[in-house]
Formats: structure tokens, C-alpha cells, sequence
């Protein structure tokens, strides 16, 4: 089944955020030193740029992954938001003492192996630790399911991760891009905005305060149009298996359900890497298709346990 079921496009929605338009302030923000500024920084800036977006809703029975370092964690309330009050960092999406849900979309519900992929490369600190990297990581999982339309901006644009082509929610956002921003109503310049602010949410980041721009964007957008939330590609697995969605603590609780938790294990020797399910609370797990054996030959090693356990 094509998977632009997921998404319903907001055709009569008013896509252009802000009014001027002005390529100084866009040259000062690509050389902005993140380290010290602030958002009040971001905005002033932001407040000369038209920024073109696409709103659409997340449809009913969509389901949502949420991941969590670590195992034993089967409770709602072990898997949703982070307390405010240890949000002490910005995010993708939000700024500090401030909360979103992170959590992915699958690019197939019919198959959340690709979602689990991502939740596990975003979470993953043998993951950001580079292709060299070698170890066992655990990782829950929560499952949510969409009970009630989720009312959610996307600003990826057309040159967003170009060279991925496997991907159906990211090719559809970038069609959609296209079909509403495409023609001659929007300029080489608001273009030229929106593959700026579409490259913030792509980037690869060194610190926290690399996602100054990027989480004032989302704070205001969200706030100011009164989205559900924000969408945008996994910068871990370079803009395969779905997207990425961060939502209000007002959505989640009023249009997501906690449906089951399971657990994984991330086994990576170098280039090699391999993920298993390994529990599923509420669910009887099979388990033989994948034996020790088995991803030992794959990565090439002697036995799982000589890989060191990461905490």
C-alpha cells in the first residue's frame, strides 16, 4: 500500500511564514557564532526572512516510535516527554527548559524496521561515535498510535537529502515542497531561505548550541501557528527510514496512545552492525530466526560477548 496515506497536505493553509525578505540577514545567520548568541538573536534576524513551509496532518492509526536508552522500561510514563526540568540542553526541535516527544515515523507502517533503525541511530552513542566504533547498546522502544489527526509542519524542501530516492514520506514532503512552493509566486531568494533553514534541520552538530537556529524555529513556528508539531529527516541515517517528529506535550497527550514497549540490542563491530529484538512486553518474541550465531558471522567475530557492553 503507497504510504502517502500518512499524510494529508494542508492545501489551503497559508505556507509562507513572516513577510520581507532580506539576504543580509540570511548571510549573518550562516555565520552566526552559536556559542554566543541567544534566540532573541535568531529571531531578529528571522524577522526579515520569508520562510516557506508545508503544513499537513498525520493521520489517524499512524504509528509513532519513541526510543530510550537502556532496558526494563515498559511504563507510559517511562516513555514519553523528559521532564522540563531536565531539558537542560537544546534540541532539534526545542530550546532549553523547554520539552518536545521525539519520536519517528516509519516510511512503512506495515513494516517498523526501518523506524527502529532510526530511533536506535539517533539514540545511539556507538553510533556518534563513528564508523570505528564497536560494542552492545540496549534500547526500549515504545510504540504510540495516532488517535486523533496530528496538525504538523514541514520544512524540508526539495533539496533535502536529494540522492534519497527509497524513502516515500521524505520523497512525498519533497513533491509537496514542490507543488506549493515551486512556481513563480516564490522567488530564487525565498528558495534560497528555505534550503538554509532546511540544511539547519540536517546538519550534523558538534554541541548543543549548534541547534540554536533550528530550535527557535520550531519553538516559534509551533507556537505562533499553533502546529501539533514538527517534522524533519534523520540526520543519523542521512535521511533514510522515515522521518523524524517532534510534538508538543499537548499533543501527546491528547492524541497519542501508549500501546507496548520492546527491546533491542544494537551490536556493532566497525562497519559492521546488526540490530536484534530481543523482548516485547505483551508479546510473545520469536527469536530463533536470529540466533548468536547468526550475527556473529555477520559481523564477523567470534562470540557476542566480546563485544564490550556501552551503558
Amino acid at each position: 500500500m503507497p504510504q502517502a496515506f500518512l499524510l494529508d497536505l494542508c492545501l489551503n493553509n497559508n505556507v509562507g511564514l513572516l513577510l520581507q525578505k532580506n539576504m543580509n540577514a540570511l548571510d549573518k545567520l550562516r555565520n552566526l557564532d552559536f556559542a554566543n548568541r541567544t534566540p532573541d538573536d535568531v529571531r531578529e534576524l528571522l524577522s526579515d526572512l520569508k520562510i516557506l513551509c508545508v503544513p499537513f496532518y498525520v493521520k489517524k492509526g499512524t504509528y509513532i516510535l519513541r526510543g530510550r536508552r537502556g532496558g526494563g522500561y515498559i511504563k507510559r510514563s517511562q516513555m514519553t516527554y523528559c521532564p522540563v526540568e531536565k531539558c537542560t540542553s537544546m534540541q532539534r526541535a526545542s530550546l532549553v527548559n523547554q520539552t518536545m516527544f521525539y519520536g519517528v515515523i516509519s516510511d512503512n507502517q506495515a513494516h517498523q524496521e526501518d523506524a527502529r533503525a532510526v530511533v536506535a541511530s539517533e539514540c545511539s552513542t556507538l553510533c556518534r561515535e563513528g564508523i570505528e566504533s564497536i560494542g552492545r547498546e540496549v534500547f526500549s522502544i515504545a510504540h504510540w498510535e495516532v488517535i486523533k489527526p496530528l496538525h504538523v509542519v514541514s520544512l524540508i524542501n526539495d533539496t533535502t537529502y536529494p540522492d534519497i530516492k527509497d524513502n516515500a514520506l521524505l520523497n512525498q514532503l519533497r513533491e509537496a515542497f514542490v507543488m506549493f512552493h515551486g512556481g513563480i509566486q516564490s522567488s530564487e531568494k525565498d528558495k534560497e531561505i528555505s534550503k538554509f533553514v532546511s540544511s539547519e534541520f540536517c546538519k550534523v552538530v558538534k554541541n548543543d548550541s549548534d541547534y540554536l537556529i533550528s530550535a527557535t524555529i520550531a519553538t516559534d513556528i509551533i507556537k505562533d501557528m499553533n502546529f501539533d508539531g514538527i517534522v524533519y529527516p534523520s540526520v543519523q541515517l542521512g535521511g533514510q527510514g522515515g522521518i523524524n517528529i517532534a510534538l508538543t506535550t499537548k499533543a501527546v497527550n491528547r492524541k497519542l496512545k501508549f500501546i507496548r514497549t520492546v527491546e533491542q540490542t544494537l551490536y556493532k563491530n566497525g562497519g559492521r552492525t546488526f540490530i536484534r529484538l530481543e523482548k516485547a512486553y505483551g508479546k510473545k518474541l520469536q527469536r530463533e530466526q536470529f540466533p548468536d550465531s547468526y550475527i556473529e558471522k555477520e559481523l564477523n567475530i567470534n562470540s557476542i560477548l566480546d563485544l564490550p557492553i556501552v551503558d
